[in-house]
């Protein structure tokens, strides 16, 4: 709508920037009553009656819910603000179905990413499954100290920290040299030809993965050490030795996801104008300087752009890997945050342990993603948002 701004008159502007502020008043006032509706329960346990306990958040939400409606009905109904709510209500109509399209996609990230956050609450209870989420009492801040009280949190924290920062250091410039290198294969078969075949790993499973690993490096039947073995050298344990397991981790990551990182940058690519390179020969620039000077500036903001993603999944992006390849052996190096809470949520049982940890992990991360995108929109006027 920014593009009609200019058009509308003070009176209008005024009033759409009081529409704006009721709405946003109206969304607090639901949020402020779910969030008294779910203290309450955790207070009252199940004496918790909706109609008695819950009355002021009942009547909270409703009156949220009233303000926003209300907004948005002056808002499509009033004169003033007639022709921006008609382009709006034409622009909907127009692309109708273009969202009818989005809204499956819309609507499961609501029902399974957004829904169930809810769950978080259970980081400051003390949960019992007989009472349930909401019903179980409030512990306040012990979930969080029980965890930071235990020795195992700082190896915990520090084997997250070492092989999310080393894997990305490691990873994320393979994607960009692939993608680069494919760039100047003349063959369109022979690059279609290498990109199916790096793409490939991407679509099997770490379980998959772990079992090929294993039938080619393990001490007992692996053929690889049987091979060493008939040479007269000695077998090497990789799959349960600490020293190697993490170079394991970064390899296989390496060769499973670095073919299927490069469809985003050979995109990227594929949108530059080519006449800036046809310039660049005329001036006689090289090979290489057309992609230092021309290729590389061209994908700065994909680059950019994933890196801040990357960096903000530092301390939660590897489960599935590690959960498949860790064994008894390489525990102490192969603890993560994300296997920790499984350990602690899924074998143990202790969810509101486990829902804490995984909430402080979040907001690490989220400080991580903002603190990044910060640095990268100073240091190169493009950030993520």
């Amino acid at each position: 709508m920014s593009e009609f701004i200019g058009r509308l008159t003070p009176q209008a502007r005024k009033l759409k920037g009081t529409l704006k502020a009721g709405f946003a008043a109206g969304l607090l006032l639901v949020c402020a009553g779910l969030g008294y509706l779910v203290y309450r329960n955790g207070v009252d346990g199940t004496r918790f009656k909706a109609w008695n306990q819950g009355l002021p958040g009942s009547l909270m939400m409703l009156a949220g819910g009233l303000v926003m409606l209300a907004c948005l009905a002056v808002y499509f109904f009033s004169g003033k603000l007639k022709r921006e709510s008609g382009r709006l209500l034409a622009d909907l109509s127009k692309d109708r179905y273009k969202y009818l399209l989005i809204a499956p996609g819309i609507l499961s990230v609501f029902l399974f990413n957004y829904l169930p956050m809810y769950g978080i609450v259970l980081a400051f209870k003390d949960f019992k499954a007989r009472l349930g989420i909401l019903a179980s009492p409030w512990n306040g801040w012990t979930n969080f100290t029980r965890f930071f009280g235990k020795s195992i949190s700082t190896e915990v924290i520090l084997n997250t920290l070492h092989i999310g920062v080393v894997q990305l250091l490691v990873s994320f410039p393979v994607p960009i040299i692939l993608a680069l290198l494919m760039n100047e294969l003349r063959s369109k078969r022979f690059r279609r030809t290498v990109q199916s075949v790096l793409y490939l790993p991407h679509f099997v499973s770490w379980i998959v993965i772990y079992s090929l690993l294993y039938s080619l490096f393990s001490v007992t039947s692996g053929i690889v050490n049987k091979i060493i073995l008939s040479m007269g050298g000695n077998a090497f344990n990789l799959l349960s030795d600490p020293n190697k397991f993490r170079p394991l981790l970064y390899g296989s990551n390496v060769w499973k996801e670095a073919g299927w990182g490069t469809i985003i940058y050979m995109a990227a690519i594929a949108g530059i104008d080519q006449e800036m390179y046809e310039a660049a020969y005329l001036d006689g620039a090289n090979r290489w300087q057309q992609v230092l000077y021309i290729t590389l500036p061209s994908i700065m903001f994909s680059v950019m752009t994933l890196l801040i993603l990357n960096v903000g999944s530092i301390l939660g992006n590897n489960f599935d890997q590690i959960m498949n390849l860790r064994t008894a052996p390489t525990m102490a190096v192969s603890n993560v945050i994300d296997t920790y809470v499984y350990d602690m949520g899924v074998t143990q049982g202790q969810f509101g342990l486990s829902t804490a940890i995984g909430l402080f992990q979040q907001v690490v991360n989220c400080i991580l993603l903002f603190t990044t995108n910060s640095i990268v929109k100073r240091m190169t006027g493009e950030g993520f948002f």
